[in-house]
């Protein structure tokens, strides 16, 4: 546990870095791109990942669990690959023309408003899709080889680099929005030629034309598998995105109105940073001991990454919450994001449960119950649906919060009670409790804190100091209060290795 909680720290500073960059790109975009324009391009992403979900057919996951059961010579293991590179491009294909054929039928679906800008770049979504496809793919190799680190630093730092330049160009009126959207997708080709070089450069990666190194049995668990995980992503995505997906559809505003919701997803998925990375590194650890039989060493990385994943989540989670008034006074024009507050207020409160629960997702998705997460976030996903449809229309994007937050707790208190019962892991323990505990005094510093500065002069300047200091306070009484309580061993053997060795990892 120790390499992965290393790898983890290194994930989460690279993690970090990316979301000073995006926070850039969040600025630049709310403050020169107009509100319906900035949400016609965050939808535009937002249909590409969820279409870049059905192409792999669940053969993302079938690389990440499989590879490890071939070595690096192994021809099975190029055959492996093979098929998990091959088909994505195939289905890919079939989605780009199934889409291309029925233009008008999509447009109809979002507001009058909006059609002209679906219009304008209809035609580049499949081009979109397929660098997300493979961009998934490439990703998921290089993860399941230890290369997290590297691996996030291709999409969250190179990235956002190259995005920040394009908005700048058309900030500085160098290139129209119409050029600036076609680049926003033609970027993503610079990260996945790294990520070809770096694939290549690893042990035991190629591509063979011999199909028979598999037998029929082994084709047909491959194919079991992956259905299963495919169906399984789809549901997890549509419980995850349907919110954001849907909001241009039901709210009369459209894209305007997506944009304000986007910006309080954006500040959530920053919360969500340290959990990205260590269920990355903590799911290659799991998967290689569950599949050498060891369950004894995989429940109790499970165990303890429970508790690291919330550690840091909570402390993110704070400093955003008491900062929220400051974020309101630096993006958009006028504090016309103001909208943000709620909807990050009530989209945090699912966000901790999904993060307390720990690696269940993970834990069915590589066990014999992997058909059950199908069918529950299936059924909630349903549910999800409804709550949108009744919601959106009278409430705006807080109701679309709310069911997304109140589908979010239904979801995991039933995966909770599931892997409690079946399996006999859980998240939930003494350490959990202590780390909300910790995280309250922090939480009182961060709000009473005093407003030293006035926002109304020199706004960036101030706000800024204000952020700095808050957030401050708020850091220095969470760490005091972990190390007094001590609720994560992994965070206790880890600060002493700072102390003794001097350096981060």
């Amino acid at each position: 546990m120790g390499i992965v909680f290393r790898q983890s720290v290194k994930t989460s500073l690279v993690l970090f870095l990316g979301a000073m960059l995006g926070a850039i790109i969040l600025w630049l975009s709310t403050r020169y791109i107009p509100k319906q324009e900035y949400g016609f391009t965050k939808s535009m992403t937002n249909w590409a990942v969820m279409l870049s979900t059905f192409a792999p057919i669940g053969l993302n996951s079938t690389l990440a669990v499989f590879i490890h059961r071939y070595n690096n010579d192994h021809v099975k293991r190029k055959l492996l690959l093979t098929i998990c590179f091959a088909i994505p491009l195939v289905i890919t294909a079939l989605i780009a023309i199934l889409y291309l054929l029925v233009p008008e039928w999509v447009i109809h679906h979002f507001q009058p408003e909006d059609a002209l800008l679906m219009r304008t770049y209809y035609s580049w979504l499949p081009i979109y899709i397929l660098f997300l496809v493979y961009m998934t793919m490439f990703d998921q190799y290089l993860c399941s080889q230890m290369k997290v680190a590297v691996s996030y630093f291709m999409k969250e730092v190179l990235l956002r680099i190259l995005n920040i330049l394009f908005i700048l160009l058309f900030v500085f009126n160098i290139i129209s929005f119409h050029t600036l959207v076609m680049a926003s997708i033609l970027i993503y080709s610079a990260p996945l030629f790294m990520y070809v070089v770096l694939a290549f450069n690893t042990k035991g990666f190629g591509f063979t034309t011999n199909l028979s190194g598999f037998s029929t049995a082994e084709y047909k668990e491959v194919a079991h598998f992956s259905w299963y995980h495919f169906l399984l992503y789809i549901s997890i995505m549509l419980l995850n995105s349907m919110d954001a997906l849907l909001i241009p559809f039901y709210d009369h505003k459209g894209f305007a109105t997506l944009a304000v919701y986007v910006v309080a997803v954006y500040f959530i998925s920053l919360a969500y940073m340290p959990s990205k990375a260590f269920t990355q590194a903590s799911f290659a650890a799991f998967a290689k001991a569950f599949n050498n039989e060891s369950l004894g060493e995989a429940k109790d990385i499970f165990i303890r990454s429970s508790i690291n994943l919330l550690i840091p989540t909570v402390g993110i989670a704070l400093i955003i919450c008491c900062n929220l008034e400051n974020v309101v006074s630096i993006i958009g024009s006028g504090k016309n994001y103001s909208g943000l507050i709620p909807v990050f207020i009530v989209l945090l409160m699912g966000m901790l449960v999904n993060v307390a629960n720990g690696m269940t997702d993970q834990v069915l998705s590589i066990t014999n119950y992997y058909k059950f997460n199908f069918y529950v976030s299936l059924i909630i996903s349903a549910i999800l649906f409804g709550l949108i449809r009744f919601l959106v229309p009278r409430y705006g994007i807080f109701g679309a919060a709310c069911a997304s937050s109140l589908a979010m707790i239904l979801y995991n208190i039933t995966k909770f009670l599931f892997v409690w019962k079946k399996l006999d892991m859980q998240a939930f323990s003494a350490n959990t409790l202590k780390t909300l505990i910790c995280g309250l005094p922090a939480l009182a510093g961060g709000y009473f804190f005093p407003y030293f500065f006035n926002p109304d002069r020199h706004v960036y300047v101030h706000t800024f100091l204000d952020a700095i200091m808050r957030s401050g306070v708020i850091l220095i009484i969470y760490v005091i209060m972990l190390v007094w309580l001590k609720p994560s061993k992994d965070l206790e053997h880890y600060l002493a290795a700072i102390k003794k060795d001097k350096r981060l990892f």
